[in-house]
């Protein structure tokens, strides 16, 4: 006869589409191995180290409490409502009351009922941050949401809800509860459980809990036999057989312990290093201690700041040791890039777990990362990353990471699951390229994540070419003030160099460059009739030796539309010149309104022909005309650049790509050799003043706009020596003082500042506290829905598919049918294949959200998407005609390989 003081093993945790239910008990024990074998065999020696210090003990304990803490996460799963979801089960279940639903769930219930069993267990009981009251609301919290905590339902949970049941229920609780206390080792309560260690002990419960919740190990588990009595003996053997599965569990997910063979920087690179690259590996080493510390790494374009960056956070992240990196970047387009980099980086001197992921909205159709139809999985040798690291929210885990800055932002945004991000930054490098090229909001919710990366001691390294002195001030005194020293004092920035603090130390280091002269030129481009500046007579002028001599040249606008409409005046040019006997230049467009396969295809193809690499591909001469999305990360060398009026640092940044390469010899650089030249064309009304064209300040601020066209224009000798000139020109450009004539404020300024106020503002409100000001761990909470679109203020964009109708009246994308109904599926639930949702979002275009308004029937998407988390928001088109014209509600579109998608006709190829 069953001792009912035994676990009732029949109570089920786990039953959706396995072949037995999986007894709840067995489930809580997995999840104690999970934390054990995740401590000893993938948690960074720093991370364990932090947590143990945010618990008040030692580390040895901190295992013991963490691992008994995941033992009960789900313990609410004994209660009437959970057991009745299955209804066989529940008829098999003996002596048990059938009690109302409760539709908050078991997470709830257990943030309701663990908080007096935790204080009989001698865990201290008091305001909302002792030990009792946090750890049943972070346990209560494991489904990515936190409760408010309430001190009645809290003194009293069997009299403040209910449906969790009296009797044989709160017996079983209790005998759960016994179990896992004596086969965790019966730890002793913490002295403290801080805010941080609140957060990041429930991302470590969620991650165990995930591990263990998969249908292969479950059913491997089924396999190899569960217990058929609940005493501690038999449940004892069932944990030392979890112990044993687990660490394979973790393999296979592509979690684990990362290092990288010894050496310096000649051996993390095959060359000797710059000055910039010397300097850091000679000097970085004896400043860097055991304190949190932070980076800034500021030096011109194409001065190797990517090795300089690698090389540092690996000193960085072994003398903390958080080996490992997140490498933050502005696009999706700059992440694709950087992750080669570090993929080689990876491929030459990591050892043990090095799965790298890449985390953006598309990474998952970029072909290096995920090839078409491989299956992906350590024991497969995954080039990168495992399918488990590239499920939804689990990028971070990867020892390796490289995204878009979004994706740590989400972190300190209110929203589900940030806590399990947190956890992945808090145990690796930080690390943020292209610091200057983020708003005011994403500034702001950088200061704080930047405090809590602080208060982790999570190594920090930023990098820009052109940042304003006042920008990376803000962000290294974030990171201070989160580390808990609001005393020290940032030095002064050297330009080019590099500037290391810490609570105890900051060190600016200054450091030789190549110098250079860059010829700046500015041309007037007088607003035509549709308001938009006419460049074609500049653009004539400036490349004309280019017909004649043949070389590379970089066209860059503003707006797409701009881009496509200059585009194709360049194009007849070009077709002119070879009818006049002249070089018939190769003229491309690269912009963000292609569909995302072809948006790669030219990519790559443009990285051929002008990069590093490109050789004997380097064309004999070529025209590229794009918009923003060159100017960063993207390592491109033209002989010329021809830009659009734009902030004085991203035209420096556009400046970087000409001439970036100085090994071209003179038949690969025939035209403007030696001289480094920028061409400005500013929108100009008939007298020559400044007039900026209506759709500019939508992507840039009016002020920073005529603040630059007047640096210019008072630049002596039309020349900025490089690196010497660049900090100075942006601190004027960006200055917030207006203490001098030189800069004096007028209305636009004070618009653009009060918006960067404002979107500052908005990212406190957005973010969640820093710790040691959370208390109610509800109020990491918020809304259920935190995407990309929460870390950009104001985004306002879609996606379309534009898809041709066949004679049948199946809606086509290029050869292949649009799928409208799920072809995958098992356990009578179904769902789109990879392969479909690939097809589907390979073709997808991103439109401004103000195309979006006012759709018709016809722009529906097909209405299985909806269930579909990839596909739901899409918008379809439906093209036609030998132009593929289609609508989008009443505005007409249409589509080509050459241009994109445009809202104008045009001829093309």
């Amino acid at each position: 006869m069953e001792d009912h003081r035994d676990v009732d093993v029949a109570l089920w945790g786990k039953s959706r589409g396995l072949p037995r239910r999986y007894p709840l008990v067995c489930h809580l024990l997995d999840s104690l191995a999970a934390v054990e074998v995740l401590w000893d065999e993938y948690l960074s020696p720093g991370l364990r180290a932090l947590l143990a210090d945010e618990l008040g003990t030692d580390e040895t304990h901190a295992r013991s409490l963490l691992a008994h803490w995941a033992a009960l996460h789900d313990i609410c799963k004994c209660m009437s409502c959970f057991q009745e979801q299955d209804k066989i089960g529940f008829g098999q279940l003996s002596g048990y009351l059938e009690v109302n639903a409760d539709p908050k769930g078991h997470a709830f219930a257990a943030h309701v009922w663990l908080g007096q069993l935790l204080a009989a267990l001698g865990y201290k009981v008091g305001r909302t941050a002792s030990p009792a009251v946090r750890v049943a609301q972070l346990l209560g919290g494991h489904h990515g949401t936190f409760f408010p905590f309430n001190h009645h339902e809290f003194r009293n949970p069997l009299g403040s809800l209910p449906t969790l049941g009296e009797g044989r229920w709160e017996e079983q609780r209790q005998a759960i509860a016994t179990v896992v206390y004596e086969l965790a080792g019966h730890p002793a309560p913490p002295k403290e459980v801080s805010d941080a260690g609140g957060a990041l002990a429930c991302g470590l419960v969620i991650l165990a809990d995930w591990l263990v919740s998969q249908d292969a190990f479950l059913r491997g588990r089924i396999s190899a036999g569960l217990p058929e009595r609940g005493d501690v003996d038999c449940l004892e053997r069932h944990l030392a057989r979890s112990r044993a599965a687990v660490p394979r569990l973790l393999r296979e997910a592509g979690l684990g312990r990362l290092s990288f063979k010894p050496g310096g920087f000649v051996d993390d690179f095959p060359f000797e290093p710059n000055d910039l690259q010397r300097s850091i590996s000679e000097r970085l080493p004896d400043l860097i201690s055991d304190e949190p510390d932070l980076l800034l790494i500021m030096a011109p374009m194409g001065e190797g700041k990517t090795e300089a960056m690698l090389h540092a956070g690996r000193l960085m992240g072994e003398a903390s040791g958080r080996p490992g990196y997140f490498v933050g970047l502005p696009t999706m387009a700059t992440s694709d890039q950087m992750l080669r980099r570090v993929d080689g980086f990876r491929r030459d001197r990591i050892e043990g777990a090095g799965s790298l992921s890449l985390l953006h909205g598309m990474a998952w159709l970029n072909a290096a990362y995920s090839p078409e139809g491989e299956e992906v999985g350590v024991l497969t040798h995954d080039p990168m990353a495992t399918r488990w690291l590239r499920g939804s929210k689990r990028g971070l885990l990867a020892n390796l990471s490289v995204g878009t800055i979004d994706q740590a932002l989400m972190a300190v945004l209110r929203g589900r699951h940030n806590v399990l991000r947190m956890l992945g930054l808090a145990g690796k490098v930080f690390v943020v390229d292209e610091v200057h090229a983020y708003d005011s909001y994403m500034q702001g919710l950088l200061k704080t994540l930047l405090g809590w990366l602080g208060s982790l001691k999570v190594p920090v390294v930023l990098l820009s070419a052109t940042l304003p002195v006042a920008v990376g001030r803000r962000l290294a005194e974030a990171y201070l003030a989160g580390a808990g020293c609001r005393d020290q004092q940032m030095p002064e920035v050297v330009y080019p160099g590099w500037i290391y603090v810490s609570p105890k130390t900051a060190v600016p280091v200054q450091v030789a460059s190549r110098e250079r002269e860059l010829h700046i030129e500015t041309r007037d481009a007088p607003i035509a009739s549709d308001g938009r500046p006419d460049r074609f007579p500049a653009l004539r002028e400036v490349l004309s030796p280019l017909v004649r001599e043949g070389g590379c040249a970089a066209v860059i606008c503003n707006t797409v539309a701009e881009a496509q409409q200059t585009y194709l005046t360049l194009r007849s040019w070009a077709r002119a010149s070879g009818a006049e006997g002249l070089v018939v230049p190769e003229v491309r467009l690269l912009h963000s309104r292609f569909e995302a396969y072809r948006r790669e295809q030219i990519t790559g193809e443009m990285v051929r022909w002008f990069g590093k690499e490109a050789g004997d591909d380097r064309p004999t001469a070529a025209i590229l005309v794009a918009t923003q999305v060159i100017e960063q990360s993207l390592d491109l060398d033209f002989d010329v650049v021809i830009s659009d009026l734009a902030p004085i640092a991203l035209l420096l940044q556009r400046a970087g790509r000409c001439q970036r390469h100085p090994v071209l010899d003179e038949k690969r650089r025939p035209w403007a050799r030696d001289l480094m030249r920028l061409v400005v064309l500013n929108p100009a009304d008939p007298q020559g003043a400044l007039v900026i064209p209506r759709a500019w300040p939508h992507v840039y601020p009016r002020a920073l706009l005529r603040r630059t066209h007047d640096v210019l224009a008072r630049l002596p000798g039309s020349v900025v020596a490089i690196p010497g000139a660049i900090q100075g020109l942006v601190d004027r450009v960006y200055d917030e003082n207006f203490d001098d004539e030189t800069s004096p404020c007028v209305s636009d300024d004070v618009a653009r500042l009060a918006d960067e106020q404002a979107k500052d503002l908005y990212a406190q409100m957005a973010a969640i506290p820093l710790p040691g000001r959370v208390g109610d761990l509800s109020r990491l909470s918020g809304d259920d829905f935190v995407s990309e679109f929460s870390t950009r203020l104001g985004a306002d964009s879609g996606r379309v598919v534009c898809c041709t109708v066949a004679a049948d009246g199946r809606l086509m994308l290029g050869d292949e049918p649009l799928p409208v109904s799920e072809a995958g599926g098992k356990g009578g639930r179904k769902w789109f294949t990879k392969e479909q949702v690939r097809l589907v979002m390979s073709n997808t275009v991103p439109v401004p959200g103000t195309w979006l308004r006012g759709l018709s029937a016809d722009n529906a998407a097909p209405s299985a998407w909806a269930d579909s988390p990839h596909l739901s928001d899409l918008v379809v088109v439906r093209m036609s005609g030998e132009q593929r014209s289609g609508l989008l509600g009443d505005r007409q579109l249409w589509l080509s390989q050459e241009l994109g998608l445009s809202d104008f006709p045009a001829v093309v190829d």
